[in-house]
């Protein structure tokens, strides 16, 4: 498949594929609906000149490089009535090669450091995270709360950048082996997705709203990194430079076109724009630097993993001034009902030691001693066999570090309460 160019700025320092497809409906996933469900296909771009990076194929999308630049991870569909798996093509010669199976859509694929990969699997009532061995094609799951999951990015420092939701979107971070899951922010903010890492450490993200916004660092609020005249800029942008990304806007013809978009002077300069067709997920070809690896401390025979709350007191927005008396913690059952798994006291420092089922549903409610619910989390979360976690507080946020102190729950005992069986 491929679509001529109406028009295109003649010089561009960087060598990039794209996707081009006839239709491309960004948010159908949210919905388990194929983003372009009239096929597409990748198009190498260098010097000028274009050519199909996998001729053959119904449809390819979803390029990612490796390392070292030499090899392409996709997503493609052989035929029209196969459905989205992952393939990997070296970029000179070479034929492509299926790396996942089975009869459900595997999309979004990133390289992850020691042969491994991550990619979103799609089933009919949820879509979840997934690795797989590039060596022997083992599979593992990574995320075990019911919803709809995107992978978006591998993070400088290991961590899979991805986007979860129904309706609005918003980033998540998670270790390659499905340990520390968590928002970005903790803020419940705006619809956010189509997440990538630039080579400061930025976030770069679209908007449900329109246009583009960043996070700077951990202590940072979202800000705006597209004007308001421009609107329909959406991502994932792709890095030239540090002044220069690649970034998918919306025509008024309702097509998606590719532009480079000059981050010191806020302008849009055409790139590769279709009369029939999007052009859309912009990659830079380049080598670049592995993420750092993630030794991960797992040990498969558990079945529980352990949360210990240094002071539910701390938190992003101000708490009521009524003491915290009780944690409830909640799973969900096969009917997406919550289910009780326990309740424990808070002590009078905030904090709290809890064990919790393993690969399930998590979520807490904090109480007064009058029984009423003070904060409550919104998302659900998850724990993985034998994990050891520690958070600050309630919503705290990122920015926030504990106490240089031993917290009053481990004083008394460093034995968690068990809250493993549904009530």
């Amino acid at each position: 498949m491929g679509f001529a160019p109406v028009f295109k700025i003649a010089i561009l320092l960087a060598t990039y594929i794209f996707t081009e497809a006839p239709r491309y409906e960004p948010r159908a996933w949210l919905e388990g609906r194929d983003r372009f469900p009239e096929g597409a296909a990748l198009t190498f771009v260098s010097s000028g000149s274009r050519r199909p990076v996998v001729p053959g194929f119904y449809a390819t999308a979803d390029a990612n490089i490796s390392f070292d630049g030499a090899r392409v991870l996709f997503s493609g569909r052989r035929t029209r009535s196969t459905p989205w798996q992952i393939w990997e093509l070296p970029l000179l010669r070479g034929a492509p090669r299926q790396i996942t199976s089975g009869d459900t859509d595997c999309i979004r694929p990133f390289y992850l450091p020691e042969d491994r990969i991550v990619y979103t699997r799609v089933e009919a009532t949820e879509s979840f995270l997934e690795t797989a061995s590039l060596v022997d094609g083992k599979t593992k799951r990574l995320s075990f709360v019911p919803n709809r999951y995107l992978t978006d990015d591998v993070l400088r420092d290991g961590r899979i950048l991805f986007e979860a939701g129904t309706a609005k979107r918003e980033l998540y971070t998670v270790y390659p082996d499905g340990t520390g899951v968590e928002a970005v922010r903790c803020d419940h903010g705006p619809d956010r997705g189509n997440g990538r890492q630039l080579s400061s450490g930025d976030l770069i993200f679209d908007l449900g709203a329109g246009g583009l916004a960043r996070f700077t660092s951990a202590l940072a609020e979202q800000v705006a990194d597209a004007p308001a005249d421009t609107p329909n800029v959406a991502g994932p942008i792709a890095e030239v430079s540090l002044a220069t990304w690649i970034v998918s806007e919306r025509a008024a013809s309702g097509y998606f076109g590719l532009y480079v978009w000059d981050t010191a002077r806020k302008r849009l300069t055409p790139l590769d724009i279709s009369a029939n067709a999007n052009s859309v997920d912009p990659v830079i070809v380049a080598t670049r630097a592995a993420p750092t690896r993630f030794p991960s401390g797992l040990v498969p025979t558990r079945t529980t993993g352990n949360l210990l709350c240094l002071n539910a007191h701390v938190s992003r927005t101000p708490l009521p001034e009524t003491p915290l008396h009780t944690v409830r913690v909640y799973t969900e059952d096969n009917r997406e009902s919550p289910q009780l798994l326990g309740e424990t006291a808070i002590e009078p420092d905030g904090s709290f030691f809890i064990e919790v089922p393993a690969d399930k549903p998590i979520r807490m409610e904090l109480l007064d001693a009058a029984g009423r619910i003070i904060r409550a989390q919104h998302d659900w979360f998850w724990m993985r066999p034998s994990e050891q976690r520690i958070c600050v507080g309630c919503h705290a946020g990122p920015e926030h570090a504990p106490d240089n102190k031993v917290p009053g729950i481990l004083l008394k005992t460093t034995t968690p309460v068990k809250m493993l069986e549904a009530k």
